[in-house]
């Protein structure tokens, strides 16, 4: 014998599904109880059905088991059926055509849901909850319970006209309260996992259902009928749909029997029992039609909100994926900036030599200088390509660090300073901040913007001014000040329909072929950056012909005073001996730039060509600094400063300073952590060299520079 099937739908559950015999022994025990408690107020209430959920039980048996087992559970829950009736009072005839036609309405409407409903059976879908409540339920109900109806009018002499709403009523209100409720629960897993309450919390919910009805039903007259929808609906919101069904199905239940006993808003209102149990079960079935609709419309937001955090974590997978491949790119730019410095570091160095020297010809130290400044650009851009794509992969860090806000100001217009040599143009430096004033922040980055935004000015202005402007104002009592840069020029301006571009990356104002300005357009970009990840905010005035104004704001922490650091013209102190420095290299150039540099000072220089030779070289002999390069052969600067400190001693503990191409952050951040006590990235300016050199000198051998 096959499976039941009606127009190729299967009703049962294929026979190779596991379902162990605990499902059918709890659909038995529960149709067991609703008998009984459907047969007691059944009787209570004079013979008219009160809530009948046992048909919509059986049909949801009968979709959930395979063949055997469900034949089995139907032919004993027609049985209790049978039993039940009798037991309440109907003749035995009467009993097996009331058993008869809830077997019959049990099956058909299973057979339609399948029909309607598919294999999911997904009541926590709201199109298929419509499908099955239209086409499967109130078709299945009406038919049956009309003919029920008409036989026990037409064999017994009953009512009709009675018999029938209540009859269709009431197993249409139990066909959706039992079908959808069991359909639930048999998937509990599945279902429940939206339920934010816990074990504890579920229980106190079904209490509260409980209590809800005894309140409303226990009262007299008075219309409490809707004090339940708000407690419905924190039901549905808070629990599964499970559980949320299960809480209204007990509230439906005491209400179901207060009113019978004579108790309640409906009881009060309707004497007549009929129109009173109809009234009962139009109430309820309101009340589950509303909480089905709602809980399908949760389920769905819930299925596109689980939609949506796939569609997120594909796109987050999307963005990792990206951001590895500009690590990749970050990476990249990392090593062609190391490979362009070192050539660079020679051609700046020369240039820096040459430009000292005062036995050179006047148009030869005039070309001199303009390879200078012309590496200096050629640095400027690669440190921007190199910012502007660690800032795109995330990596660019900010220091943290006391520093004094009037010295960036001074050192940012004394670098921009030469750029002006041969034009006329005053550059002014207008400062309202006290000049001992000291905030946290990143000193390297802030100089940045503003070499950026002055260096601007200086290239877009011909004759006139550039001013550089600040101010502090107080945050209330944070501690923290409110400062404003201001970079004004008298320049050529910048046109109205152009200033929303200056900020975009590789952008610029004029790109035409006849452009007299290089660039890289990346300046503006990065610095908006680099003030927006500082917390503030940056922007521009201009008019076209009559200059620009650019200014930024930021929230910096005071801190206390720094303790300035020394200057080559802070060194009074004679030495005891001349300041004896080692420079390790693993290049001739470099080599040559920076011991030249170094004697012009009065330092003695000896030189290694990788790491091992250096360590060798600061055991065999006494020197007051070591000035160290990272990538070598043999063995790195790193690892040979990890070496030198393992000697211990003053020997051990002599200064080192990494003197590499290597500029990143996390570069410094290695030479720091090998043991090394300064930083200095390639090319190397002369200034910076001698600073670094004598800040960490011990005073007796500091050599004075002239």
């Amino acid at each position: 014998m096959s499976p039941l099937k009606v127009s190729h739908v299967t009703l049962f559950r294929p026979s190779q599904t596991q379902r162990g015999l605990l499902l059918p022994a709890a659909l038995l025990a529960a149709y067991v109880a609703s008998t009984a408690v459907a047969y007691a107020m059944t009787v209570g209430s004079g013979g008219l059905a009160v809530l009948w959920i046992n048909n919509g039980l059986l049909a949801a048996s009968l979709l959930l088991l395979p063949r055997g087992p469900a034949i089995q559970l139907a032919i004993l829950c027609t049985i209790t059926d049978f039993l039940g009736a009798a037991i309440s009072g109907s003749p035995p005839s009467q009993a097996l055509l009331i058993a008869g036609c809830d077997l019959l309405e049990s099956v058909s409407a299973a057979v339609l849901i399948r029909r309607v409903g598919g294999a999911a059976l997904d009541m926590t879908s709201l199109k298929r909850f419509r499908k099955v409540m239209l086409a499967a339920v109130l078709p299945a109900t009406f038919a049956v319970g009309t003919l029920g109806a008409g036989l026990s009018a037409l064999l017994f002499a009953n009512s009709f006209g009675e018999l029938w709403p209540v009859w269709v009523g009431g197993d249409f209100l139990g066909m959706m309260i039992g079908a959808p409720a069991v359909l639930l629960l048999a998937r509990f897993r599945r279902f429940d996992q939206a339920s934010g309450a816990g074990r504890w919390e579920r229980f106190a919910w079904l209490a509260v259902a409980m209590a809800t009805a005894a309140f409303i039903f226990g009262t007299g007259g008075a219309p409490h009928l809707y004090l339940f929808f708000p407690v419905g609906l924190l039901l549905v919101l808070r629990l599964s749909p499970p559980f949320a069904l299960l809480a209204i199905l007990a509230y439906a239940t005491v209400a179901a029997a207060m009113t019978v006993l004579g108790h309640g808003p409906i009881a009060a209102d309707v004497p007549d029992m009929s129109r009173r149990i109809l009234m009962l079960q139009l109430y309820l079935a309101t009340l589950q039609f509303c909480a089905l609709v709602l809980i399908s419309v949760l389920s769905e937001r819930g299925r596109a909100q689980t939609a949506v955090k796939r569609a997120l974590t594909v796109a987050r997978e999307t963005r990792q994926a990206a951001l590895e491949a500009a690590g990749a790119k970050g990476r990249f730019l990392a090593v062609m900036s190391h490979e362009m410095r070192t050539p660079l570091n020679g051609i700046a160095g020369y240039a820096q030599l040459l430009g000292a020297r005062d036995d050179l010809p006047a148009d030869a130290r005039d070309q001199v200088r303009t390879i200078g400044s012309s590496s200096e650009v050629l640095l400027g851009l690669i440190s921007d390509v190199l910012d502007y794509s660690r800032n795109e992969s995330g990596g660019l860090q900010l220091a943290d660090a006391p520093f004094r806000l009037a010295d960036v100001l001074s050192r940012s217009c004394e670098i921009v300073r030469p750029m002006l040599m041969g034009r006329q143009i005053e550059l002014v430096l207008d400062n309202d901040v006290p000049e001992r004033a000291t905030y946290r922040g990143d000193e390297r980055r802030l100089t940045q913007v503003l070499m950026n935004l002055l260096g601007n000015a200086a290239k877009f202005t011909e004759q006139g001014r550039i001013t550089l402007s600040a101010s502090a104002r107080p945050v209330g009592d944070s501690g923290a000040d409110d400062i404003v840069l201001t970079v004004q020029d008298t320049g050529i301006g910048i046109p109205a329909d152009k200033l929303d571009l200056l900020f975009n990356p590789f952008t610029q104002v004029d790109v035409s072929d006849r452009r007299s300005f290089a660039g890289a357009g990346l300046g503006l970009a990065i610095s908006q950056s680099l003030i927006q990840r500082m917390g503030g905010i940056i922007g521009v005035r201009s008019q076209e012909g009559e200059g620009s104004t650019f200014w930024f704001s930021l929230v910096l922490q005071r801190a206390p005073d720094a303790v300035a650091s020394p200057s080559p013209d802070d060194a009074d102190v004679e030495p005891a001996h001349a300041a004896r420095a080692l420079v390790v290299d693993d290049h001739a150039v470099n080599r040559q730039v920076a011991s030249l540099m170094l004697e012009s000072a009065g330092f003695e220089v000896a030189t290694a060509d990788n790491g091992a030779q250096a360590v060798e070289a600061v055991r065999a002999g006494a020197f007051d600094l070591v000035f160290m390069d990272l990538h070598m052969p043999v063995m790195d600067g790193l690892t040979a400063s990890r070496a030198i400190r393992a000697l211990g001693g003053e020997t051990g503990a002599v200064p080192i300073i990494a003197m590499t191409a290597a500029a990143m952050p996390e570069d410094i951040d290695r030479c720091l952590a090998a043991g090394m006590t300064d930083h200095i990235s390639k090319p190397i300016r002369q200034e910076e060299l001698l600073h670094k050199a004598i800040l960490h000198l011990s005073p007796r051998d500091v050599a004075r520079v002239a």
